[in-house]
């Protein structure tokens, strides 16, 4: 999986289970602490995936970054298909 798709999943376990994950903001430090790459690196994920449409990014006091519909559906089935 491409490491943009990494940080993808991991905005989808933070909200997965709130009753409007699409609804749901993470901020920045929720996605750091949980991946390996460099906050530069981070961002540079979260720039391509919502020029595709998979995240939309907000700034505040901090950037905070929502997960779309479309990549909300696009993590859940890849969830499915290694599930199979």
């Amino acid at each position: 999986m491409e490491n943009k798709y990494l940080t993808l999943q991991t905005i989808f376990e933070l909200v997965k289970n709130d009753a409007n994950p699409t609804l749901s903001i993470v901020r920045s430090g929720e996605i750091i602490i949980r991946q390996n790459f460099p906050w530069d690196e981070i961002v540079s994920h979260l720039k391509e995936l919502q020029s595709e449409g998979l995240v939309h990014i907000k700034q505040l006091s901090t950037a905070v970054i929502s997960i779309t519909d479309k990549g909300f559906q696009q993590i859940a089935s890849l969830h499915a298909v290694n599930a199979a």
